[in-house]
């Protein structure tokens, strides 16, 4: 009888510790290790960040980090890029994304044919999906919106004469869009007006479209440590395409990015699997201030934990003597 009644208090026990971890695991947003998902909260700020990578809010927040690999498929290369660090704020209705990885050269000039640019792309479920889309452009059901951001389109253009100073370069008469063919075709790279950022909709490989509203701004900055970029939408768009965002909810995305410096362009990049990002309602920890309930509450839960082990320890010793 009374090795049945120890029985069941340990199992008690036990049962109760494990629900403490679980809740400990969950209170700090903690996976273990066998979990595949990751997350990316988007903290409220009080103030803007503006489009500059360096903004102080950024050095406030943690950073995740995202492992990326080649794009799979036949003939198909890339995955110089290994991982990028997101970061991710929202502030009045307008959603900030941070993006950085290790590269060590700027490839920002695409005059010749054998150069290609640094790049960088978000991916999100297009609004009204309803379920998770392919990770490689999208499906039939599930359409995708990609927000593109490209170093050269970032640093503008310039007239081959600028770079190429000792060449014979025959000029236009005229400087509007109709003597300037990609321009008055509509190409958003031979647009300088059309920003860094191109915002994309697809539901297969060869649908790519360019939205036609492009609301999306983008900033890049490349230093010795590589490049950091900023995205940045209000959580409204007039896009029927768009990615939708509000207050206190969820959204699936994605990574990809280009090294030009590596020959890298349309299928050869680095990409990564879906993640989670978390849309918070509640102000971001600042600088001075601190998690002191989150912490106050772990501490108390591996403090039950610690007891309820301390107590089957002298339990079965008290046991054991009789």
């Amino acid at each position: 009888m009374l090795h049945r009644l120890a029985n069941h208090r340990r199992a008690v026990v036990v049962l109760v510790a494990a629900l403490a971890v679980g809740g400990l695991l969950q209170l700090t947003n903690t996976n273990p290790a066998v979990s595949q998902s990751q997350y990316i909260n988007a903290y409220e700020v009080s103030e803007s960040p503006g489009m500059d990578p360096d903004a102080g809010v950024w050095s406030k927040i943690g950073s995740v980090s995202i492992p990326l690999t080649a794009q799979a498929g036949q003939y198909i290369a890339g995955g110089s890029v290994t991982a990028v660090k997101a970061q991710a704020v929202h502030h009045e209705g307008r959603l900030y994304v941070r993006v950085s990885w290790s590269d060590s050269t700027k490839d920002e000039a695409t005059l010749r044919a054998q150069d290609f640019s640094d790049a960088v792309a978000l991916e999100f479920p297009a609004s009204g999906e309803t379920a998770v889309p392919a990770i490689c452009m999208g499906q039939a059901d599930a359409a995708v919106n990609i927000w593109h951001w490209r170093a050269d389109s970032n640093a503008g253009l310039k007239d081959p004469n600028q770079v190429y100073t000792s060449a014979q370069i025959d000029g236009y008469p005229y400087t509007d869009s109709l003597f300037y063919t990609a321009r008055e075709a509509g190409n958003p790279f031979a647009n300088p007006d059309l920003g860094a950022v191109q915002s994309l909709y697809s539901r297969a490989f060869g649908e790519l479209t360019t939205l036609a509203n492009q609301d999306v701004q983008g900033m890049g900055k490349h230093t010795d440590d590589g490049w950091s970029v900023v995205f940045a939408r209000d959580f409204a768009s007039i896009n029927p395409g768009h990615a939708s965002f509000a207050a206190s909810t969820t959204v699936d995305m994605a990574f990809a990015v280009w090294d030009g410096d590596k020959d890298e362009r349309n299928g050869r990049k680095a990409v990564s699997q879906l993640v989670t990002m978390n849309i918070g309602a509640a102000d971001a920890f600042e600088d001075g201030g601190s998690n002191l309930s989150i912490m106050l509450i772990a501490g108390a839960l591996l403090l039950v934990v610690a007891g309820l082990g301390a107590g089957l320890a002298v339990y079965g010793y008290r046991e054991k003597g009789r």
